[in-house]
């Protein structure tokens, strides 16, 4: 099949226009020919240098990534760094890299849907009726449960090896909020739309404060939660792209380990 029509239907399930303002020029296709013949793609969340070998050794023409592969603007490159080897590595093999980031967390049955479903919610909505760029966070409820119990399950059915919390462990939780990687700014519309917890991750110390003093609970799981949605995307691709064959990263991981 195709890149072109590939991205045609990408871009039809997970608009560019959903994504944030820095994502601007970092997603869609960022290395590659959409002319080019797709036979195989590779879903992950990151594009690090074992993912773009993993790539290569099993013969991928597409590596899907969530995160954008180049993020940050390069002003010079030096071959022998792990980038200058990385991108040589892309380069030599013509691999094709597309990233749906902000507009993949933001979609309807994107990223944060995908979580809140995961952790059980149910009712699930966003924020507006109409979804745009600012609709990160879904909403949703469970049924009243402690903080410190809720907590415990939320570590387990995301799989986290630990997880940090914020508040009374007796707050009862009812009304949950869910926002997938560093989603702290969606803190005060939580609090706003009536929630009793929000859940995201990457969570700053003045946030945690606020959290705090309005009596509000916060569970922050680990970024590499995201990780979920690569084999939730390859269903997806499945059933989309007939003749296409779908795999997973199966060499990428966390970056963080734990002491205990």
């Amino acid at each position: 099949m195709e890149l072109k029509k590939i991205i045609e239907t990408l871009e039809k399930m997970y608009p560019s226009c959903l994504a944030s303002h820095f994502d601007i020029g970092k997603i869609g296709l960022q290395f590659g020919d959409k002319n080019a013949d797709i036979r195989k793609i590779m879903i992950a969340l990151d594009g690090t240098s074992a993912v773009v070998q993993e790539a290569v050794d099993r013969q991928v023409d597409l590596l899907l990534t969530h995160h954008p592969f180049l993020f940050t603007p390069m002003l010079s490159l030096d071959y022998q760094s792990v980038w200058g080897q990385k991108l040589q590595n892309v380069f030599s093999h013509q691999l094709n890299i597309y990233a749906m980031h902000t507009n993949f967390d933001v979609a309807m049955h994107g990223m944060n849907d995908l979580l809140a479903k995961i952790i059980g919610l149910s009712k699930i909505t966003p924020t507006k009726p109409e979804i745009d760029a600012s609709c990160f966070m879904r909403m949703g409820y469970i049924e009243p449960v402690r903080l410190d119990v809720f907590a415990h399950l939320v570590k387990e059915q995301l799989g986290e090896e630990a997880v940090r919390v914020v508040g009374s462990p007796n707050k009862m939780i009812r009304k949950v909020g869910i926002v997938g990687g560093a989603g702290c700014s969606e803190l005060q519309q939580a609090i706003q739309e009536g929630c009793d917890c929000f859940i995201t991750g990457e969570i700053k110390h003045n946030y945690a404060i606020d959290a705090m003093e309005n009596d509000f609970a916060l569970i922050e799981v680990s970024h590499s939660v995201e990780t979920w949605c690569k084999h939730y995307l390859k269903g997806e691709l499945e059933r989309l792209f007939e003749g296409v064959e779908i795999v997973v990263s199966e060499v990428e991981k966390a970056p963080f380990w734990w002491v205990k």
